[in-house]
């Protein structure tokens, strides 16, 4: 009975535990794995009690019954650290949502000035959009996978609060092809999402992804 506790407790919990490891978004597969743990660390407790007449075996239990211990509370360790924290997937996700949603106040802005784009680079030429009540939201000006504080109470936006490299000048004729706005490089590893004129999404990978967007 002790040699089957040590085999749940293995199959059942370093499989998960190699998962989450690797695979934080997957940090859901410790739940079913520790109470799968728990059950045998009860067969491990009942085996240690019936054979501990037998030293062999004892030992054995008591092994068992130490690693099923050690891996529950490691598997109760990741989730506590990964509780309400969205997968880096969900974050790149969100920010190409904040792309496309300042692609949508750009498209308004160019319909009231005949069809150009905010002149100015960077955040200041965002802050045409904020102004002018186009897009007054900070947070979507901000991605989810680093902590810049969000602008408030109607103050302008400035580079430390803009997680995004606006290009100006562009307009509605200009190459559809044409980078309009895109991740600046510390908002994600090796990983970037780039919005052009003609309002696709799209993300580069490497770590000289910026060198791959077209100028």
């Amino acid at each position: 009975m002790a040699i089957l506790s040590l085999g749940l407790t293995v199959i059942f919990g370093i499989a998960p535990l190699i998962y989450c490891i690797f695979l934080p978004e997957l940090a859901w597969i410790c739940v079913p794995a520790i109470l799968l743990c728990a059950i045998s660390l009860i067969i491990g407790l009942i085996g240690l009690i019936s054979e501990m007449i037998k030293d062999k075996a004892s030992r054995l239990s008591c092994c068992s019954l130490v690693f099923s211990i050690g891996v529950i509370f490691l598997l109760c360790g990741i989730i506590s650290n990964n509780e309400g924290r969205p997968s880096e997937r969900a974050r790149r996700i969100a920010c190409m949502g904040n792309l496309k949603q300042i692609h949508l106040a750009l498209q308004q802005y160019a319909m009231d000035y005949d069809d150009n784009f905010p002149p100015a680079n960077g955040a200041a030429g965002l802050e045409y959009l904020r102004k002018y009540n186009y897009l007054t939201d900070y947070a979507v000006y901000v991605c989810s996978s680093t902590k810049t504080a969000l602008g408030k109470d109607k103050q302008p936006l400035t580079e430390e609060t803009v997680d995004y490299v606006y290009v100006g000048g562009l307009n509605e004729k200009s190459d559809q092809k044409s980078p309009v706005l895109y991740d600046k490089p510390r908002n994600h590893e090796d990983f970037g999402n780039v919005l052009f004129a003609d309002g696709t999404v799209s993300n580069f990978i490497g770590k000289n992804w910026t060198e791959k967007i077209k100028k």
